[in-house]
């Protein structure tokens, strides 16, 4: 007989205690959990300071709003808290600020880092998590498509890193992590050339960041995520499929392990590089997928 399947729960051990992580594209809009809020969610579980740059205010008042209702329902609980996105223990006045700023506006950004180092310290770890779906194909997109994409999903992160290495060099140390995507390693079916050239260029932008200051004690590595059940694909990919329900069934059904990862399976990874426990870990791609990378899918019997 089959046992039920439990919750992985993972329990704050305090590793990113003394840490200020400028977290980018990290707000929540809908108050839901998204790649960028569930990495957000973990640096502040694990003891970091936290500056959450959107461009969006709602999306940093419902991500702060979220974020405040967990600790004092943690709180009324009694003491820390284990298991993803419970914040026991958790200062928010302390550990949390909010910036909006946009990564195509180099004034707004260059804001963000001061006012982030004026409240919490300079950040020692970048967080990028900016990435828009612009959907055609070669022949059906036009030019300006193409190139708003690559503006944000990879000249904003090389702005982002321009505007992070100061601090990290005055630090003596850094870690730089950009969130990808298998879409920039593969074919995934869908028609959105954009987005996956401007995924690619982001996994070789990193790399290349990491292996230059890498002297200077500065890592760069890049997260691919998969399948990953998120808010985003409801609005950039369900056009796709006949229904909501048949994009959720396919993409289930296209994993290896049969169900699509949770945000909280990326960001697991992200405190991982965060952490001086990923030292020796540098210019490289982590995929969060399950296997799909390398899976061929079954063959047929």
């Amino acid at each position: 007989m089959s046992k039920p399947k439990q919750e992985v729960v993972s329990v704050p051990t305090g590793r990113l205690v003394g840490t200020t992580i400028m977290a980018i594209g990290c707000g929540t809009p809908d108050g839901e959990v998204n790649n960028g809020f569930a990495a957000a969610t973990a640096f502040l579980r694990e003891g970091a300071k936290v500056c959450l740059v959107d461009r969006d205010p709602n999306a940093l008042e419902q991500a702060t709003r979220v974020l405040a209702e967990a600790a004092a329902q943690a709180g009324a609980n009694g003491a820390v808290t284990a298991g993803r996105g419970r914040l026991g223990g958790v200062d928010l006045d302390a550990q949390l600020t909010t910036v909006v700023a946009d990564v195509g506006d180099e004034d707004s950004l260059a804001a963000a880092f001061a006012h982030c180092a004026d409240r919490l310290g300079g950040p020692t770890v970048l967080h990028y998590n900016v990435g828009i779906v612009v959907n055609g194909g070669v022949d059906e997109l036009e030019t300006d498509g193409f190139r708003r994409a690559l503006d944000i999903n990879l000249t904003g992160a090389f702005s982002a890193i321009k505007h992070a290495l100061p601090h990290m060099r005055a630090a003596g140390h850094g870690s730089i992590i950009s969130v990808s995507s298998v879409g920039g390693m593969r074919y995934m079916g869908y028609d959105y050339p954009a987005y996956a050239a401007s995924k690619a260029g982001l996994i070789e932008l990193t790399k290349v960041v990491g292996a230059q200051y890498a002297s200077e004690g500065i890592r760069a590595n890049s997260i691919a995520p998969g399948l990953i059940e998120t808010p985003l694909i409801h609005r950039s990919i369900s056009g796709h499929y006949d229904s909501v329900e048949d994009m959720l069934a396919a993409r289930h059904a296209q994993s290896p392990t049969g169900k699509m990862g949770r945000p909280e399976d990326v960001a697991d990874l992200a405190v991982f590089l965060a952490s001086n426990e990923s030292a020796y870990i540098n210019s490289t791609l982590i995929p969060v997928d399950g296997g799909l990378t390398h899976y061929a899918g079954m063959p047929k019997r």
